[in-house]
């Protein structure tokens, strides 16, 4: 008889993402379950303009989690300017974008991958804190006008529920006080 080792069990995961979006640069954030570190995490990006983000590790000797993310990035998109870096847990993918008229076809070849460092993100963390910082400001605005329509709307709700309520125990004491 042969004998084997522990039996490996797998959980595959979805990670939470997010996208940042401006004119300049598009922003992937993908929040990275506890644990994970940086040499446990695979990005590609195929000829296709398929950003591929895989990781796994261990959690103890018979368990380890699994997860792959795949996306679409934008036609103009600078693939070889993809950065990647790792903030308390998140992974943040930044992909700069062609302005129009820098706008030229990539010259990737059948089955190439890119490798994407971690370097020189640090010099888009400025970009990332503007990104992030007018995000903040345009959803709060939104939030601002949303949640003044909502409560407004949601007044008016009450008064209809409270109006319909009133209604229906005023015919209630109607009919139960005519004689039959």
């Amino acid at each position: 008889m042969m004998e084997s080792g522990p039996m490996q069990f797998y959980e595959e995961i979805e990670p939470f993402c997010r996208w940042r979006r401006t004119e300049d640069i598009d922003i992937l954030e993908v929040h990275l379950p506890p644990g994970l570190k940086k040499e446990h995490l695979k990005i590609q990006i195929n000829n296709n303009g398929i950003l591929t983000i895989t990781g796994g590790y261990p959690v103890d000797q018979t368990n380890s989690i699994k997860f792959r993310k795949e996306t679409k990035v934008t036609k103009n998109c600078r693939r070889n300017e993809i950065r990647a870096k790792i903030s308390k847990g998140v992974l943040y993918v930044t992909m700069p974008k062609t302005s129009p008229i820098d706008a030229a076809p990539s010259k990737a070849s059948k089955g190439d991958t890119l490798e994407i460092p971690d370097h020189k993100v640090d010099d888009h963390i400025g970009i990332i804190a503007e990104c992030a910082s007018r995000f903040h400001s345009h959803f709060y605005s939104l939030r601002k006008r949303l949640w003044r329509k909502t409560v407004v709307e949601g007044v008016a709700a009450v008064v209809f529920v409270g109006a319909a309520v009133v209604g229906v125990v005023k015919a209630y004491q109607y009919f139960m006080a005519s004689p039959v």
